[in-house]
């Protein structure tokens, strides 16, 4: 029971040899879709900084399933069931492949609010920090709309 996926980097190369992250909640496309909108936001002035991206990625799920379950590294990518696999590109934060995933997507939260609530507990750590807080996805968006 869960609502698992795995996500790779760049490319699927059938599990072998591939490090991936593995969630067992909030592996539907609509949570994944406001985990990579949040660090595009996080990253946005650094630009496609693939490694960087990769990092922030999995620091902004690491922050959002707190504690110390449903969350982890693999070595070698596998399907997980319910959402399967996600290929994210390192550059854009963007999916550019679901592999044999033949289920319906789930789209149970809105974009915005997700990735709003997703930004909310960023933000927590990076106001500790000293740092102004990131941007709402509305605000994000309206930028980048100029």
């Amino acid at each position: 029971m869960g609502n698992r996926a795995t996500i790779v980097f760049d490319e699927y190369k059938g599990g072998a040899n591939q490090t991936a992250l593995y969630l067992h909640w909030n592996g539907g496309r609509s949570s994944i879709e406001g985990f990579l909108k949040a660090t595009r936001i996080l990253m946005d002035s650094r630009g496609q900084d693939e490694s960087y991206n990769r990092a922030r990625l999995t620091q902004v799920i690491g922050i959002y399933l707190v504690g110390n379950l449903s969350f982890g590294l693999m070595e070698n990518a596998f399907d997980p069931g319910d959402n399967g696999i996600y290929v994210i590109d390192s550059a854009t934060l963007e999916i550019i492949e679901r592999p044999d995933f033949d289920g319906t997507e789930d789209m149970d939260y809105d974009l915005n609010e997700f990735t709003n609530d997703v930004l909310s507990y960023v933000n927590a750590v990076y106001e500790k920090a000293g740092n102004t807080p990131l941007p709402t996805a509305e605000e994000y968006d309206a930028e980048k709309a100029k």
